[in-house]
């Protein structure tokens, strides 16, 4: 055993489809591995690893792919701006660092990821399947489309499956004893009975006033609250596609189907099922003859007439199909690794291989069911795909050629809105920010970027965007930086009352707290005119109705008969007074033992890989070289 793993490896468990899930929906966007430092400038990476460097393209793919988890999470509210706010450059750059140090750390110990492992977790995939099987065309097409070979792309596949093997190992070994599971049980269960008084933001900030000079004061003290990016005030107006939709004729339609008949032509398809027997990794020769002796009696138990699917369900290790007979269900040229195609598509209906298909996954046994010669599928059959085709092919000639028509028009008035309202068109005014970017990542919103490039006054060309063509003028440019107190009075008003309310309020309730030490809550509420009220026993596991988390925490670790410090939340200062503590019944432990085990056991398995990864970070040299946002 490693020694690396020794404490750990007794609960090893390779489970790893859900520790690597989300890295694999991600590999089409990323995927150059990183590299011994062999002179590569350093504006060419983010990283330095104990000599092993991470490029600046593997940066960018891997911060691309946060990009796009990030903006299906928020939607239209996402922006590169939140990003940086986020601090996404600085977990992606985290995330690499620490994948090297785990890799790194797992070779040195002689850690290592079988071939079998591999192509499990790829044929795995969805993205490389059909009807749920794994298909060679699929993988080789996916990979062709985002720029991987398939060795860059195995390589990070193995990499994280190392990766995630360590975790695992790490994870494994820790356990949870009975005097922590009962104080884990206690902690959930014990309840709170508690009065509570508010001393609320709202009307102190309603009867808070603001100077000028103290608005003056704050913005000077405060200049990035208020700080802005480059902007551009543009009017524009859109020409969507919906609005030019046209039905394409049966003629339109039957001519299409016509030019391009190989379209809609189907290939050679085979129905079949298959038995397969992995090759052990150790065993060498003798282990393969086993596994091939072992398929060769299949197939000589399948010609004897024995039924095929019976005997994939008895002895199949493909886990995928052994369940449903071996089925593959119908598959074409390229679906397959070329061994096994070779030997499919040479049997006929009802045949099994006459002897035993090696592959790199086995030994197969293989039988044919059905055979689909190629085809062409007949015109009613796909006439609807052609007609939404061309008929969404009609409307952007369309609305390009409405786009270009009133373009000159638009371009020579004096009046933007005025010339578009009189073309029947609706124009819109607004402003456009350029965000700042990490340099080297995708290139900006198409109509911030024409924007941005048009000089003051300047009409676009149309501009492809998701809602249709649009069609924009810039009308003035508005530098970044902090603009004049006159044009931001307002926010920088809100902003110098909420921070004198919550001043005032925090003096009030801590002046509450003083008066309410002789035992009367209610009455020293009542003369700092605080709201009021109380609570019904509540615990960590089912909370009060009406607190806040901060404060709900303050009350369960306050002693009994105690007053809580002031807590601060978004209502505004509250204070806790807890009136009665009531201790779980132990008896309660057991139907709730395996849900809190696991509970308790997921945060010490957390626990003790940031502790082994803080470990790994503190014996390594490490350099970064994060790219420095910007403009544009």
């Amino acid at each position: 055993m490693i020694t690396l793993m020794r404490r750990y490896r007794k609960s090893l468990q390779i489970s790893l489809l859900a520790v690597i899930a989300a890295f694999v929906a991600s590999l089409f966007v990323f995927g150059a591995t990183g590299s011994r430092d062999g002179g590569q400038p350093p504006h060419d990476r983010v990283a330095t690893v104990n000599g092993e460097t991470i490029p600046l393209e593997r940066f960018q793919r891997r911060y691309q792919s946060y990009l796009e988890a990030y903006a299906q999470m928020y939607r239209d509210r996402f922006s590169a701006e939140m990003a940086e706010r986020l601090g996404l450059p600085q977990q992606v750059v985290g995330d690499l660092v620490q994948e090297a140090l785990v890799v790194q750390r797992a070779h040195a110990e002689g850690l290592v990821v079988s071939d079998e492992e591999l192509n499990a977790r790829i044929h795995a995939i969805p993205a490389f399947q059909e009807s749920g099987r794994f298909t060679l065309r699929r993988y080789q097409d996916a990979l062709k489309r985002r720029g991987f070979t398939p060795a860059s792309f195995e390589g990070e596949i193995r990499r994280e499956l190392t990766r995630a093997k360590v975790e695992s190992a790490v994870r494994g070994g820790v356990k949870v004893s009975e005097g922590e599971l009962e104080q884990a049980f206690r902690l959930r269960r014990e309840e709170v009975r508690a009065a509570w008084a508010l001393v609320e933001l709202a009307p102190i900030v309603t009867a808070t006033s603001a100077t000028d000079e103290e608005l003056a004061a704050y913005l000077a003290q405060h200049p990035d609250e208020f700080r802005q990016p480059d902007r551009r005030r543009v009017q524009y107006v859109t020409l969507s596609r919906k609005d030019f939709v046209t039905a394409p004729t049966d003629a339109e339609v039957e001519k299409f189907y016509d030019a391009h008949i190989k379209e809609f032509e189907s290939p050679r398809q085979v129905r079949a099922a298959h038995v397969l027997v992995r090759i052990p990794e150790t065993g060498g020769s003798e282990g393969e003859d086993k596994a091939r002796a072992k398929v060769a009696d299949v197939i000589r138990r399948a010609k004897a007439g024995e039924d095929f699917g019976k005997l994939a369900q008895q002895i199949s290790e493909d886990s995928g199909t052994a369940p449903r007979g071996g089925d593959l269900g119908l598959v074409g040229a390229g679906e397959v690794v070329p061994q096994f195609e070779q030997a499919l598509f040479a049997l006929k209906k009802g045949e099994v291989s006459s002897e035993p298909v090696r592959t790199p996954f086995g030994f197969h046994a293989i039988k044919v069911f059905e055979i689909r010669e190629s085809g062409r599928k007949p015109l009613r059959e796909v006439a609807p795909q052609i007609r939404s085709r061309l008929g969404d092919e009609a409307a952007d000639r369309a609305a390009k050629a409405r786009a270009e028509q009133v373009r000159p028009a638009l371009q020579t008035a004096k009046d933007f809105m005025a010339e578009a309202k009189q073309l029947g068109l609706q124009p819109v005014e607004t402003t456009m920010a350029r965000l700042d970017r990490v340099a080297g990542l995708t290139a900006p919103d198409s109509l911030e970027e024409t924007a941005f490039a048009l000089a003051l006054g300047g009409v676009s060309t149309p501009v492809p965007t998701p809602a249709g063509l649009v069609v924009l003028k810039v009308v003035e440019a508005i530098g970044a930086g902090v603009p004049p107190l006159a044009e931001i009075k307002d926010k920088v008003a809100t902003s110098v009352k909420r921070q004198k309310a919550e001043t005032a309020a925090l003096e009030r309730a801590k002046q509450l707290a003083a008066d309410a030490q002789t035992g009367d809550l209610a009455g020293a509420a009542r003369k700092a005119g605080a709201v009021t009220g109380e609570t019904a026993r509540f615990s960590r596991a089912k909370p009060a109705e009406r607190l806040p988390g901060d404060v709900m925490v303050a009350a369960l670790q306050t002693p009994a008969g105690q007053l809580s410090a002031p807590v601060k939340a978004p209502q505004g200062y509250y204070l806790v007074k807890v009136l009665e503590r009531v201790q779980p019944d132990m008896g309660g432990l057991a139907p709730e033992r395996e849900k809190i085990l696991k509970e308790v056991l997921a945060q010490k398995q957390s626990l003790a890989w940031e502790s082994w990864l803080n470990v790994a970070r503190a014996n390594a040299k490490i350099e970064t070289n994060l790219p420095a946002s910007r403009r544009g």
